[in-house]
């Protein structure tokens, strides 16, 4: 039996157990949440006025790593597909942001270009994290410029990755075989729920949650060696996605099941039109 379960859920990431599906199947969503999950970045911008000690080259790669939060602009604005060879300012493809800040030469200090300082022309995209630098005014410097967003894939450009991690593992059971000496109790202080199942009496854990099982197998095959197994279970996995803060983690997942299916079924049609000229 197939069962989605979520083990863990917050802005910014999301652990779920997935138990009866296969490994390429698992593995599938995962890679397809990193590179084919659309997010708003940057694509274009224009300098009409630079005159800080930062190259526009450089400024502009600091607006295209900006991450802008795309949650309703993924259905809002058409896919990148879509809008292949469509030059801006086209309004079904791209969103115009805008920037011009100066300093007076008579001002005792500086000041900073963040990312809260664009003026985005659809409220919906929006600076995941406003405080994001992107150059220094000093005093009688000046900037001005338009740069246009688009969505687009992690697959064309890690800058529209919706994910940093999504990581793929088998779940670990860790059964018990005997007391443990005090030397394995010793090794295994790094994961108290196994001690507490050992002191109740129980016979094994399985962890459905991420955790790094290094040090396990280590006090498994070692110390715990005769109080102690470790194996991992293929037919049970563990998907923990985190997000850049373009998309909710939830988000993400569900988008690249859509991914998923729409390529299955693009698949299908394509197998079923080479029968059919096969007949």
């Amino acid at each position: 039996m197939k069962k989605v379960t979520i083990t863990s859920l917050d802005d910014k990431r999301m652990t779920v157990l997935l138990e009866g599906y296969s490994i390429p199947f698992a593995n599938a969503l995962r890679r397809l949440a990193l590179s084919d999950v659309p997010t708003m970045a940057v694509d274009f911008a224009y300098f009409y006025d630079n005159n800080t000690s930062v190259y526009d080259e450089i400024i502009a790669h600091r607006l295209g790593l900006i991450v802008f939060k795309s949650d309703d602009a993924i259905y809002k604005y058409k896919s990148p597909e879509e809008c292949k060879g469509v030059d801006p300012p086209n309004p079904d493809c791209y969103v115009e942001i805008f920037l011009e800040k100066e300093v007076d030469e008579n001002s005792p200090t500086g000041q900073y270009v963040k990312a809260e300082d664009l003026v985005i022309s659809d409220e919906l995209v929006k600076p995941a994290y406003p405080d994001t630098p992107i150059t220094y005014l000093a005093p009688g410097q000046r900037i001005h410029l338009v740069a246009y967003a688009r969505l687009g894939r992690g697959k064309e450009h890690a800058k529209w990755s919706p994910a940093s991690i999504a990581i793929l593992q088998y779940v670990p059971l860790v059964e018990v075989l005997d007391k443990p000496s005090e030397e394995c109790r010793q090794c295994l202080t790094a994961y108290p729920e196994i001690l507490d199942v050992i002191d109740k009496g129980g016979d094994r854990l399985m962890y459905t949650r991420n955790i790094n099982t290094s040090g396990l197998r280590y006090c498994a095959e070692g110390p715990c060696k005769d109080a102690i197994t470790l194996r991992y279970l293929k037919d049970r996995l563990i998907l923990t996605i985190e997000s850049t803060g373009a998309l909710k983690p939830e988000r993400i997942l569900l988008e690249a099941a859509k991914r998923l299916y729409a390529r299955a079924n693009n698949l299908k049609t394509l197998l079923e039109a080479v029968k059919g000229v096969a007949r």
